[in-house]
């Protein structure tokens, strides 16, 4: 199994993941530290707009490498369902988590004064915490039924993917905007908390409990709500390693 984990295709859906999630929090959140103000519409829509348009262009970039998760609560949704192996969970996880502190990392480095000015575009709950777990696990649900039907469900016509996913990040953050921020993904909160530290890491937990949760229900319902087996197709295809040794075991011994 170590030896599966740490080949050179999976090597390359882990730099996947990893630039596909440093992505979302240098463009996502280094456009809420451009716009500064976020009192007005424009403000937010141009910010929700720039995490769906980056989703949507990393997945069409990347998804016929990795799945194209870019967020661990989606990665546990997909091995929740038994459409991703759980072996490659945490590997996965390792490099979303490091692609988006990274990214934070450099909003630090290059507009420090903007950064901070704007908390790093940390997620910080603007409501009570039960109303906040409530509508992270909703957004995060939609959006695990969404991604469940565009990478695992045959009948979905996969190169609308992208767009299917963005127009859901931009709808689900116009609405949790002055509520939660609309996060629904763990390392995308995690990686500006580090850096603004206080309110907005002290409140982490809500955004790593509550995306899991409702990408859990998501992943299950979709289960149910597929119907036949035969539609179903696993988020990470079948690896050459895997294949080299079912051939090896094919061939006829000396």
């Amino acid at each position: 199994m170590k030896k599966e984990i740490l080949s050179r295709d999976m090597m390359r859906r882990y730099a996947a993941e990893f630039c596909g999630t440093f992505a979302l929090v240098f463009f996502g959140c280094g456009t809420r530290a451009m716009v500064g103000d976020t009192s007005n519409f424009a403000g937010i829509l141009m910010v929700h707009i720039a995490f769906g348009f980056t989703i949507a262009a990393m997945i069409y970039t990347f998804s016929h490498l990795s799945s194209a998760h870019f967020n661990p609560a989606i990665t546990v949704g997909f091995a929740i369902a038994r459409r991703f192996p759980w072996r490659f969970v945490v590997p996965y996880w390792v490099a979303q988590f490091a692609g988006a502190v990274l990214a934070s990392t450099f909003h630090f480095l290059i507009f420090p004064d903007r950064a901070a000015a704007a908390h790093y575009g940390a997620t910080i709950p603007k409501i009570p915490i039960v109303p906040s777990l409530a509508v992270e696990i909703i957004l995060t649900f939609f959006l695990m039924l969404v991604s469940m039907s565009t990478a695992t469900d045959k009948r979905f016509n996969r190169a609308d993917g992208g767009l299917t996913v963005g127009f859901t990040i931009v709808i689900s953050g116009l609405i949790a905007n002055s509520l939660t921020g609309g996060s629904m993904n763990p390392a995308r909160s995690l990686a500006p908390a580090l850096f603004a530290a206080g309110d907005a890491l002290a409140s982490y937990w809500i955004y790593l409990v509550a995306p899991l949760c409702g990408a859990i229900l998501g992943a299950l319902i979709y289960e149910v709500m597929r119907g036949s087996e035969e539609y179903a197709k696993p988020a990470l295809d079948e690896l050459p390693v895997k294949k080299v040794e079912k051939l090896e075991q094919l061939k006829l011994p000396a």
